[in-house]
């Protein structure tokens, strides 16, 4: 039997049914919490994975080849909560096995030894619980897992010594159980299609500067083609350059931005637009040594990069150094 902790103990021998602000939400609504009422959650879960791939990519001529390939996943998980079995004495395990078959198909055609074409098929799935491994009590069991398909066409071009260009437009199809925006305790099925471009230019401007760029423009309708798909920004960018002014020593310093987007399926909270600039530096102490400094968030930009709901917002870490140091053996 699990061992109950302090704030457990605590929990479960008040008699009097408290209440008291725990605090307040953007709309100006205070949160409040019986104490008579234990919060804590006792889960253990058992998660099995076992995957098999295979694809081959075959020259049908010198300028046109041919990928085929599959992907088999069996996920098997199992909870056991602790909880109600501390609670009632009776055990509540519960499991459930999902397996797919995900196919892939892709062809690269090229015309100049320095151009590659490529339009590709492929579909993927997601276990049903996504990353909610402790959460498959009914009806959340009974969902399929979430699917995608993805249609692509793309370039990559080397069109210089130094540099190259990679550039693809895309549509993806998506079926999956979220959050529902009323009832965080309960799932909506959510079709949505995605159409988007993306690019990205990678480079050698000098001996001693190296540069990566990249963009990203996102449309896309849930399946009543009024509403735009949650946490889908219509423009993205980041860039990403790396300094070297000594055979030891460098220098790195990025930008990244991302537009506003929905963080529900209503459309009713905006996560608002950010940038943030990132800066990294290191030295070579030896052949086999280096010591790296990185620095996240330099300018302390406040920002949400994601939302779980509209009201479970995930707050940007402020700024953040990271020291490292790392070797050769």
């Amino acid at each position: 039997m699990a061992k109950r902790t302090d704030q457990e103990n605590f929990l479960a021998v008040r008699p009097i049914a408290l209440r008291g602000n725990v605090g307040t939400i953007a709309d100006g609504r205070t949160t409040t919490n019986s104490f008579a009422t234990s919060l804590n959650d006792d889960t253990e879960a058992d998660v099995e994975v076992f995957s098999l791939y295979i694809q081959d990519e075959i020259e049908l001529t010198s300028w046109l080849n041919v990928v085929l390939g599959a992907r088999f996943d069996s996920f098997e998980i199992t909870v056991d909560n602790i909880e109600t079995f501390i609670d009632t004495g009776v055990r509540d395990i519960r499991s459930r096995k999902d397996e797919e078959i995900s196919p892939r198909l892709g062809v690269i055609i090229k015309p100049q030894d320095n151009i590659s074409i490529y339009g590709s098929f492929s579909e993927s799935f997601q276990p049903r619980s996504g990353e909610q491994f402790a959460d498959i009590n009914p009806p959340d069991d009974a969902l399929d897992p979430n699917t995608f398909q993805n249609l692509e066409l793309g370039l990559k071009w080397d069109f210089d010594t130094n540099f190259s260009l990679t550039a693809a437009i895309f549509e993806v199809e998506q079926t999956s159980p979220q959050v529902a925006d009323n009832d965080p305790g309960t799932l909506d099925v959510i079709e949505t299609r995605v159409q988007g471009f993306e690019a990205q230019l990678r480079g050698q401007v000098t001996d001693w500067w190296f540069v990566s760029a990249g963009y990203s423009y996102l449309d896309g309708e849930q399946a009543n083609g009024a509403l735009r798909p949650r946490e889908l920004p219509e423009n993205a960018f980041s860039v990403w350059n790396n300094f070297q002014p000594t055979d030891r020593f460098g220098l790195g310093l990025g930008l990244t931005y991302q537009d506003d987007s929905f963080a529900d399926n209503g459309n009713t909270v905006t996560l608002p637009s950010y940038a943030r600039v990132d800066l990294a530096a290191y030295y070579d102490v030896s052949d086999r040594m280096r010591v790296q400094v990185n620095i996240e968030n330099l300018f302390d930009e406040d920002y949400f990069p994601n939302a779980h709901t509209a009201d479970n917002i995930t707050v940007g870490a402020p700024l953040n150094a990271r020291f490292t140091i790392s070797g050769r053996f």
